[in-house]
């Protein structure tokens, strides 16, 4: 369980933002009330009256998580259509799972997740999805050694190096491709390789000699030949 400690941890702390938002968006931005009117009020179902006066008093309303949700706003407006995912809170990794057969070992292709997670009932809602899930079968096609995360980055133009596109928040790129190696286990594995290139050298050099003494004997026989 060691090894899995560090995802499960952002995992928790991924659902513990999105959760507290979503009692933000439910409770005081869609009611249109202020944070000091959601204060006085009772707090939503389930959640203990300390805690949503702590929410407010300590999250809601300090600088940062103002400044937080006033970039975010202004980043969703230029979000792009096609990128628009309809799963609502549920995360990608559970679509994948549960939906396209990852529980059954199944390993689904970049252009089923895209689809999952941004159809409308059946259908794709627009013109832009539809075009970005032809242009993802266009680039399998094209090369079908490339990985999911090679064709995410070449459809969606992604230059994060945290975040791979088409997966949902929290998958990274080491979670899909594996963790890559330090140039000090590149270095030393390469001085490792060169020392196995000069051991075989080393062990060359005499059965070159003795491929050369041979062949001095053989031509040596083959001349007595002529002269019998």
């Amino acid at each position: 369980m060691e090894s899995y400690r560090e995802h499960v941890l952002n995992h928790m702390k991924e659902v513990w933002i999105n959760w507290r938002s979503d009692l933000l968006r439910y409770n005081v931005t869609n009611k249109k009330i202020t944070l000091k009117a959601a204060f006085n009020r009772k707090p939503p179902n389930g959640l203990d009256e300390k805690d949503w006066k702590w929410l407010i008093k300590k999250v809601y309303s300090s600088e940062d998580f103002k400044k937080v949700s006033a970039r975010n706003s202004a980043n969703r407006v230029h979000y792009p259509k096609e990128l628009a995912h309809r799963t609502g809170s549920k995360p990608f990794r559970q679509v994948i799972w549960k939906d396209l057969g990852g529980n059954t070992g199944m390993k689904p292709k970049l252009v089923d997740i895209f689809h999952s997670t941004c159809k409308k009932g059946t259908s794709l809602p627009n013109v832009e999805t539809a075009k970005k899930l032809d242009e993802i079968r266009e680039t399998m096609e094209k090369d079908p050694s490339l990985s999911n995360v090679q064709i995410a980055q070449k459809v969606f133009n992604s230059k994060s190096r945290d975040r791979v596109v088409g997966f949902g928040g929290g998958m990274k790129v080491v979670d899909l491709r594996g963790q890559r190696p330090s140039r000090e286990e590149l270095e030393a594995e390469l001085n490792s390789t060169k020392k196995q290139n000069q051991i075989l050298e080393d062990r060359m050099e005499p059965i070159q000699d003795e491929n050369n003494q041979l062949k001095g004997r053989i031509g040596s026989v083959e001349s007595q030949m002529k002269m019998f």
